[in-house]
C-alpha cells in the first residue's frame, strides 16, 4: 500500500503539470471568469511544487508551514471564481474570497488554528458553492457552462477531501496501510480532477 500511496502522488503530479501546460496553450479561450481555473491550477501546481523540493531535494521533513498557504489561497481562488458563476453581489466577492487572506495573515501571529478543522471549513464552503453552481446550470434549458464537468469533479473532490479530513486525526491510530489506502484513494480522485481540466481545456473552442 504505500507503493499505491506513493505512485499515486506522482501520477498526481503528472497530471497536474500536464493540466497546467493545457491550460496556458488555451488561455486566450477563456472568459475573463474562467481564467480564474488556469490561476487556481498555477498555485496548486507551486504550493505542490514548493512541497516536493523541500522534502526530496533538500530532504525537510517538515513542510507544515505550506499547508496554511494552500488552504487560504485555493479557498480565495474558488469562492471567487464560484460566487462569480453565481452572479453574487460584489460584497461577496469581496467579503468571502477575502477570508482567506485574513487567515494567512492572522495564522502569523497566532498558533490557536487547528489547520485540520480550517480546511475542512474551507472544504465544504468550497463544495456548496459549487453545488450550487451546477445547480443553477441543471434549471437551465441549456447550459453555457464550459467547465461542468471541472465543476462536478471540484464538487466531488472538496466534498470526499472534507470527509477525509474530518477522520484524518483518526488516521494516526489506523493501520499504516489503510491510511495509505485512503490517501491514495484521495490521490486517484485528485488525478481525475485534473484529467478533466486536461480534457476540458482540450475541447475549448473560440
Amino acid at each position: 500500500m504505500e507503493y499505491f500511496f506513493y505512485s499515486t502522488i506522482y501520477l498526481s503530479y503528472f497530471f497536474l503539470l500536464a493540466a497546467l501546460v493545457t491550460s496556458i496553450l488555451k488561455y486566450s479561450y477563456l472568459k475573463k471568469y474562467e481564467k480564474s481555473y488556469v490561476f487556481y491550477l498555477i498555485y496548486t501546481f507551486f504550493i505542490e511544487a514548493t512541497v516536493l523540493v523541500f522534502t526530496e531535494y533538500l530532504q525537510k521533513q517538515q513542510t507544515s508551514f505550506v499547508y496554511p498557504f494552500y488552504i487560504g489561497g485555493i479557498f480565495c481562488i474558488l469562492s471567487f471564481l464560484y460566487l462569480k458563476k453565481l452572479t453574487a453581489p460584489k460584497i461577496w466577492l469581496i467579503i468571502l474570497p477575502a477570508l482567506g487572506i485574513i487567515y494567512l495573515i492572522i495564522h502569523r501571529f497566532t498558533d490557536l488554528f487547528n489547520h485540520d478543522y480550517i480546511k475542512v471549513i474551507s472544504n465544504i464552503i468550497i463544495f456548496c458553492l459549487a453545488g450550487l453552481s451546477l445547480l443553477q446550470e441543471l434549471r437551465k434549458t441549456k447550459s453555457d457552462n464550459r467547465f461542468l464537468w471541472v465543476d462536478a469533479f471540484i464538487f466531488l473532490y472538496y466534498s470526499v477531501s472534507a470527509f477525509i479530513f474530518v477522520l484524518h486525526s483518526k488516521l494516526g491510530n489506523m493501520e499504516l496501510n489503510s491510511a495509505y489506502t485512503i490517501w491514495g484513494m484521495n490521490n486517484i480522485l485528485t488525478c481525475v480532477l485534473y484529467f478533466t481540466f486536461i480534457y476540458t481545456f482540450l475541447k475549448l473552442k473560440k
